[in-house]
């Protein structure tokens, strides 16, 4: 699981290479990340690197101003396999509250029942 910088710089290149080498400008691509994630030309070579060490990029060449790169097979399952995780079921309070009163109500019944049962027989 990446972070959110890693996952949103990882989603753009995907964007911008669609799987396969383009030569992109470093300055375009911080340019275009969310300035909310104060993300710089630096932070953002890190990023590039962590990706590649880690399988997501396949980084051609690069210098000061241009990187070759292309997202991988990896990177590509990563996010399709995002969109297919399976949240556990969260449960209110109401809802335990109900719960526990049907469980409640069906156990006295059958034993009202198994009681009236047991008189008649």
């Amino acid at each position: 699981m990446l972070d959110k910088k890693s996952d949103t710089v990882l989603r753009l290149l995907i964007e911008k290479t669609q799987h396969s080498y383009k030569v992109l400008n470093k300055i375009q691509i911080v340019a275009e990340l969310p300035p909310r994630l104060h993300i710089d030309a630096q932070e953002m070579l890190e990023i590039v690197a962590f990706l590649k060490e880690n399988e997501y990029l396949d980084v051609k060449y690069q210098d000061k101003d241009e990187i070759c790169l292309c997202t991988t097979v990896k990177a590509k399952s990563y996010i399709d396999g995002e969109k297919n995780i399976v949240h556990p079921a969260h449960f209110t309070t109401r809802q335990f509250v109900l719960l526990f009163a049907g469980t409640f109500v069906c156990a006295f019944a059958g034993a009202l029942l198994a009681v009236l049962l047991g008189k008649l027989f």
